[in-house]
């Protein structure tokens, strides 16, 4: 008899910590799904994010280029939906040889705190904390990609843009 309420009491026990679990569970689930559902929607970038992409695209290091490059086209931001990640960009003309652009802006971002990171195959990479995420630089040049676009005779696009995210998925 004492054996058989012993049995009891752990079944007892056993349904009472299961249901409890059951029940954290479900809460924690519906806190997530609140949130996620809070900040965003379903799919994509969120309204922290589209809003993340407008604080990017005033960043003064987007103005900063070397005397002989134009501005190539408008400001740009955006949220890219695949990634849901914020960027913003410039494009401009440069008519000198890549390496002397490359060092300006390794010299131009190290003056505004930018942390050199790994290199692009067809420019660089730099990153540095903007209040709770990680901002990341990038100085590219569309022909290495096959866009080409119409720079002045005996110039080269190449654009800078700044990328981030609340999740932390953004990169160069």
């Amino acid at each position: 008899m004492i054996a058989r309420l012993r049995v009891m009491k752990v079944r007892k026990v056993r349904k009472v910590l299961v249901l409890g679990l059951l029940g954290l569970t479900v809460l924690a689930g519906c806190g997530v799904a609140g949130v996620w559902a809070a900040s965003g929607g379903f799919y994509g970038c969120t309204f922290r994010d589209e809003a993340l992409a407008e604080e990017l695209a005033a960043f003064a290091i987007l103005d900063v280029r070397p005397p002989d490059a134009p501005k190539s086209g408008k400001r740009y931001s955006n949220c890219d939906e695949d990634d849901g990640f914020a960027a913003a960009g410039q494009y401009y003309e440069h008519t000198g040889p890549r390496e002397e652009l490359l060092a300006f802006y390794r010299a131009t971002a190290a003056k505004d705190g930018w942390q050199p990171g790994r290199d692009r195959r067809d420019g660089l990479c730099f990153s540095k904390p903007y209040g709770t995420v990680t901002a990341h630089l990038s100085v590219w040049f569309p022909s290495s990609y096959g866009m080409e676009g119409e720079p002045r005779a005996n110039a080269e696009e190449y654009g800078l843009e700044v990328t981030a995210s609340h999740d932390g998925s953004a990169w160069c």
